[in-house]
């Protein structure tokens, strides 16, 4: 099972706020090849065939004056591109995952500390692997990360690495393929797919209510587990979206939960 996971990074209007969001896209391993082809189909389609290797970017698809242009009655070809990318993962089966990060501290998503997991990271694993246990048992699931250079690439393998092989939380999360991949995402349809689904993410925790429809369109490829927790009393499922608290550090960082 493939995990392709990539971030991205938005503020406010007001530039007062930043938000960060790690996602991840789960497709099949026996559906990727075709996912390809018909990625190739659909951009070839809406954008013209010189376009059917062109690398799909949340922030060029989602640009805010195409949403302005429909507002006017105006049709855009990479709204109905996207549109169709989003039916079509629906149709494959895709399920999403993210951490949407506020914390200063840790919205570069860049595992600085080699020894200590962030919590986007932690948070995003922990929900992959019950998605696995859950649903695929005996099966392992596979993280592909966006290529971002070979030293942020160390940092990550390292700090993900330690975690899973010397964290009792990261041995318990045994459904998951210890060491991270790397892709480059010009190369790789399911990077493209996850940049799409974080930026739009971005866009609606930064409070960007003209691309609400695609955020509705991510949330129907949202994991939701049959495992239930419960909060203040009452019993709700584990979401794949998941908001970080500053509350939550004293949890993951407390004794035991990461080395």
């Amino acid at each position: 099972m493939l995990f392709f996971l990539d971030e991205s990074w938005q503020t406010t209007d007001n530039e007062k706020y930043k938000v960060g969001i790690l996602a991840a896209v789960q497709i099949k391993s026996h559906d990727y090849n075709e996912c390809s082809k018909q990625l190739y189909s659909l951009k070839s389609k809406h954008l013209g065939i010189a376009a059917g290797n062109k690398e799909i970017k949340g922030n060029g698809i989602f640009r805010n004056y195409l949403f302005d242009l429909e507002a006017k009655g105006i049709a855009s070809r990479e709204l109905s591109l996207a549109r169709d990318i989003f039916a079509y993962m629906k149709t494959l089966g895709v399920v999403c995952f993210a951490s949407v990060v506020f914390a200063q501290k840790e919205i570069d998503l860049a595992c600085a500390n080699a020894v200590q997991l962030e919590r986007p990271f932690f948070f995003l694993f922990e929900r992959i692997d019950l998605f696995m246990k859950e649903n695929h048992p005996g099966l392992k699931a596979k993280l592909i990360f966006d290529d971002r250079g070979i030293q942020v690439n160390k940092a990550i393998s390292k700090s993900v690495s330690n975690f899973f092989h010397k964290s009792h939380a990261g041995q318990a999360f045994d459904s998951i393929i210890k060491i991270p991949l790397f892709a480059i995402s010009t190369e790789s349809v399911g990077i493209q797919l996850t940049d799409m689904i974080a930026y739009i993410l971005g866009a609606r925790f930064t409070g960007n209510k003209q691309k609400f429809e695609f955020f509705r369109k991510a949330k129907e490829l949202e994991y939701k587990s049959r495992n239930l927790s419960y909060i203040d009393g009452k019993q709700y499922p584990l979401n794949g979206f998941k908001v970080i608290k500053e509350k939550e550090a004293g949890d993951l960082f407390s004794s035991g939960r990461t080395t």
